[in-house]
């Protein structure tokens, strides 16, 4: 979180984009980025530490339709016919693709092993769900009001920082299964790369869409990222994907298609 402050705080300078926020942003931006990024990431990445990607993922999907019924009830959203059948393919090939993604077999692997309780860590990852779609539907708003996407990003990451850095003592030690301890060089590396990728540049454009488009649209798009964690998983554990987690992925092809 630190890199991802330093990162777009520099690039919200360079831009400009401080002066399209207001003081009156500011509880917006707070709450945002304390449940979707707080909240959110943090219960997400616990999850994913306990039970895994994979079924991370599936359960991380409902944030997509929790979203899009935020968009509906407070901001006066709707879904074309087509639309909304494609909506409802593309989240159930994201859950059918994700759930069957894996060969039995696989738990031993890194990426598949269980970490305490499974219980424990699903409701984690749906405590995670359910912030990162608040926290989108609460920056809405801004965004709409013409506020700078890099701004905006900045704004919630600095506020989820520092009260990440609050907690970090005491939930670090009630959220994380047991492993190593201090980070070595080359993990600092890796948290910098993440940070940018996910959060400077995926995390950005995911709100620039949310300030042009539909929240449901943008959330049910973003929501797809299972799918593309398929073949990196294939890469990494040497096996195909089963004939499920194919067909989850071509109905996700066509149900986005039909979404837009």
């Amino acid at each position: 979180m630190l890199y991802v402050s330093a990162m777009l705080l520099v690039l919200a300078t360079a831009t400009g984009g401080w002066s399209t926020l207001d003081a009156s942003d500011l509880g917006l931006l707070a709450v945002s980025g304390l449940v979707g990024i707080l909240v959110g990431d943090l219960a997400l990445f616990t999850a994913m530490a306990r039970i895994g990607p994979r079924r991370t993922s599936v359960l991380f999907t409902c944030n997509a339709p929790l979203a899009a019924v935020g968009g509906v009830l407070l901001f006066d959203e709707s879904f074309a016919p087509w639309a909304l059948v494609g909506a409802v393919l593309t989240v159930a090939g994201i859950t059918l693709a994700v759930n069957f993604g894996s060969r039995s077999g696989t738990h031993t692997d890194v990426f598949e092993r269980v970490e305490g309780s499974l219980l424990v860590g699903a409701t984690w990852a749906g405590i995670g769900a359910l912030g990162q779609a608040l926290g989108a539907l609460a920056v809405k708003p801004i965004l709409d009001g013409g506020a700078d996407t890099l701004a905006v990003a900045a704004a919630r990451v600095v506020m989820a920082t520092i009260a990440l850095w609050v907690f970090a003592r005491p939930g670090d030690r009630l959220a994380r299964p047991a492993r190593r301890g201090a980070l070595l060089p080359l993990d600092h590396l890796r948290l910098a790369g993440s940070g940018f990728v996910a959060m400077v540049v995926g995390m950005s454009l995911l709100l620039w869409s949310l300030g042009h488009g539909d929240t449901g649209v943008a959330t049910i798009l973003s929501a797809t990222t299972p799918v593309i964690l398929l073949p990196l998983l294939w890469v990494r554990m040497r096996q195909v994907p089963t004939v499920g987690a194919w067909a989850g992925a071509a109905l996700t092809v066509v149900g986005t298609a039909l979404l837009l």
